[in-house]
């Protein structure tokens, strides 16, 4: 009894824990009359956690037999995991045992069936004549002869008839993307005719002539497709490839190429075709399926032999088109391991099909080559959709021949293009290979997140394809406007364009980022509410930002300043170099960098708008004959029009002014001219001052000086006034001849 105990106190918790989960803990003893042991009570549930104490409580009042009972039943619980586990690997590793000695004993029944493959072809020839003897065969023979006679001479009287329109076709209808296309679709349209000629002058003389059994009407009609389809592949591939014709070759390929693939193709083909028809034949006539695949693995290791030297003698020129232009990044990278990469997809694929043969599954036999047909349609599909684009928007012609509207978003169209072209063959590899990735995603991450795939797929896209249109439409239009550079100043759109841009990136982000919510099944209500409520918060408590915000938005709109102008607000002045959504920036023309919120602008000047007006200041003797300045001003300003640097900005030329005011000793004459703000102006006025000063000196025009006169208090003394004023009159000459004056 002691060690039970013992053996109950340390399993206690454990016991606890389990009657926790399971729901099973409940009070054991009822108040009224002591448990029984014939018939111990039911726990009953407890409906609250339990403290420790609780749980010692009713374990002591458990019996030994129901305390040894918990106990096993735990002990078989936790032990059911690792007994599972070691069930389930036992499991798969005999399954993969039985698996591997299926597939051994399945290969040495094939390899044993093709001991056998004269007798099948034995029994095959005895289906067909029908024990009539080898004539029979010979008979099979020489009708599909004839019959791809009649149907090559049908041909050829077609041929014959549209010879002229052929050849026309066939040299090209024009240079242009229209005429080129009219000439692929013309040409493709003529040789499906030509080839549906031929099979009905085959097949109709067949049925004319001849309606054996049913062994040789199989035999005839499966050859003649084959030989149908085969003629369908080497017309596809003349005319991508054009290996006589390099004008018409639609593939970026040289002769060599060009001639190599056409060949190789065909030999391709015609395998292919042959074993799916010897296949069909063999099958239809019952020979032994363990013949048929042996047939199907040797001819599939054919076909895998010619499909790699195809690749890798024709990896230099594909990897060339992979490559393009690019000198590094994926395409290099792509370019440089597609012939390996090939190579892996066919092994795999062959292995694939002989996993099949050995364990007989069937799976997707034909979403190997429907992929890789689909792969190599996808970038034909893309060039020509791209070719299109370029024929749509053309090249300008002519003297006054303006670019379309469309050429500035050629890029973005083409990106657009690539991103449809990719997406459509995804989904079309996934219903080839039967992979419902809806249904994949459903069990993955949930319907909900499911059924928002598109919708996400689709917001993304449009997204990013209205940033890639508002982009270039904003860059071709800054383009368009006048350069900024450090004398002209940018114009009006020039400076909102920037702003703009990032206006409506933050809004595309904004819409973008709420579309995904919403489509994630998030409610974005909430959201809208708390950022109105986080906006008004901000609006109360960034009161300066707001009003640096709000100022700047109708400065600009009413178009106070622009990039690249010189602008004086207060003691500042530069500039301007920067526009933010709250500053100005002001590079001064020492070098300085001055940021100024546009709250605390309140009047500024702008010295760049329209034009400026230059005035000119001389001072003249009292002599001086103003009708001669007035020429001489005049004939400067003439010469100053006429120059070929600085008169495209002068708008209106220099002219005398007259006397502004007079002095004591000088009367103040002025003269000004108009040009458009900007450097040059100053460099106007220099040369104007270079002009008049030359002129005037020439003309004998003299500048007035400041002169100070001394008047000398009356003496009685004659002699010592008369001796002051010669001192005056020396002083005055010694000052007018620029040397120092000496005593009286």
């Amino acid at each position: 009894m002691k060690r039970i105990q013992s053996l109950t106190a340390l399993c206690a918790p454990i016991i606890a824990a389990l009657l926790l989960a399971t729901g099973s803990l409940g009070a054991l003893a009822k108040d009224a009359g002591p448990a029984t042991t014939d018939k111990p009570a039911a726990p009953a549930a407890a409906s609250t956690p339990l403290s420790k104490e609780a749980v010692r409580e009713m374990v002591s009042r458990l019996s030994d037999e129901e305390v040894r009972r918990l106990l096993i039943e735990q002990l078989d619980r936790a032990a059911a995991p690792a007994e599972a586990d070691v069930a389930g690997m036992s499991d798969m590793v005999g399954a993969m045992d039985k698996g591997s000695k299926q597939m051994r004993e399945r290969a040495a029944q094939i390899l044993r069936a093709g001991g056998q493959l004269p007798q099948a072809i034995g029994h095959v020839v005895r289906r067909l004549t029908d024990e009539r003897g080898l004539f029979h065969l010979v008979e099979i023979i020489l009708g599909l002869g004839a019959m791809l006679l009649i149907g090559w001479l049908v041909e050829t009287a077609y041929r014959r008839l549209l010879h002229a329109p052929l050849e026309r076709i066939r040299g090209g209808l024009g240079a242009s993307f229209v005429d080129e296309a009219c000439r692929l679709g013309l040409s493709v349209g003529l040789e499906a005719i030509a080839l549906v000629l031929f099979y009905a002058g085959a097949i109709a003389l067949f049925f004319a002539l001849y309606q054996g059994h049913q062994a040789t009407r199989l035999v005839v009609l499966t050859v003649l497709a084959a030989v149908v389809v085969v003629r369908a592949v080497v017309i596809a591939s003349r005319i991508l490839l054009a290996p006589r014709a390099p004008q018409l070759r639609l593939l970026p390929f040289d002769d060599a190429a060009a001639q190599s693939i056409h060949k190789r193709v065909l030999w391709l083909a015609t395998l292919w075709v042959g074993t799916i028809a010897i296949g069909i034949l063999f099958a239809t006539l019952g020979v032994d399926r363990l013949v048929l695949a042996f047939i199907s693995w040797c001819l599939g290791t054919v076909i895998l032999l010619a499909f790699i030297e195809l690749i890798w003698r024709v990896r230099a020129p594909i990897g060339g088109m992979i490559r393009g232009a690019s000198t590094g990044g994926p395409r290099r990278i792509l370019a440089d391991m597609w012939p390996l990469l090939a190579t892996l997809y066919f092994v795999a694929i062959y292995a694939a099909r002989v996993n099949d043969m050995l364990t007989g599954t069937e799976g997707p036999s034909d979403a190997a080559i429907l992929s890789v047909l689909l792969i190599v349609a996808l970038p034909i599909l893309d060039m020509v959709l791209c070719r299109a684009l370029s024929a749509l928007i053309g090249s300008p012609t002519g003297a006054d021949a303006r670019p379309s509207i469309l050429a500035g978003y050629e890029s973005v169209l083409r990106r657009a293009i690539h991103i449809v072209v990719t997406v459509a063959g995804f989904l079309i590899l996934a219903e080839v290979w039967k992979l419902d990735l809806f249904g994949i995603a459903r069990r993955s991450l949930g319907g909900q997140i499911t059924s928002s795939l598109l919708g996400i797929a689709i917001v993304l896209l449009i997204s990013y394809m209205l940033w890639e249109v508002v982009n270039t439409a904003i860059g071709r239009r800054m383009k368009a406007e006048t350069p900024q550079d450090a004398v002209t100043p940018a114009s009006r759109l020039r400076t909102l364009l920037p702003l703009f841009r990032m206006v409506l990136l933050a809004t595309i982000f904004v819409m973008a980022t709420l579309s995904l919510l919403a489509a994630l099944g998030v409610d974005i209500l909430p959201l809208l509410a708390g950022a109105s409520v986080v906006g008004v918060a901000i609006g109360f408590g960034s009161q300066t930002l707001v009003r640096d915000i709000v100022t700047g938005a109708f400065f600009l709109l009413d178009d106070a300043f622009r990039l690249g102008e010189y602008i004086e607000v207060g003691s500042t002045k530069g500039r301007i170099e920067k526009l933010t959504a709250r500053s100005v920036f002001l590079r001064h023309h020492r070098g300085q960098l001055n940021v100024l919120p546009y709250g605390e602008i309140r009047q500024l000047k702008n010295n760049s708008r329209d034009w400026m007006i230059m005035k000119l200041e001389f001072r003249l003797t009292y002599d001086t004959d103003l009708n001669l300045v007035k020429k001489i001003m005049k004939k400067i300003g003439a010469e100053l029009q006429a120059d070929p640097e600085l008169g495209t900005d002068i708008i209106e030329t220099l002219k005398s002014q007259g006397v502004y005011s007079t002095e004591d000793s000088a009367l103040v004459v002025r003269a000004k001219f108009m040009a458009k703000p900007g450097s040059t102006v100053f460099m106007i006025r220099r040369v104007a001052y270079d002009k008049i000063l030359k002129a005037f000196k020439e003309h004998g025009i003299k500048f007035a000086h400041r002169q100070v006169t001394v008047l000398v208090p009356g003496s009685e003394d004659e002699a010592t006034a008369a001796k002051a004023a010669a001192g005056a009159a020396a002083l005055a000459a010694a000052q007018a001849e620029g040397k120092p004056g000496g005593g009286a």
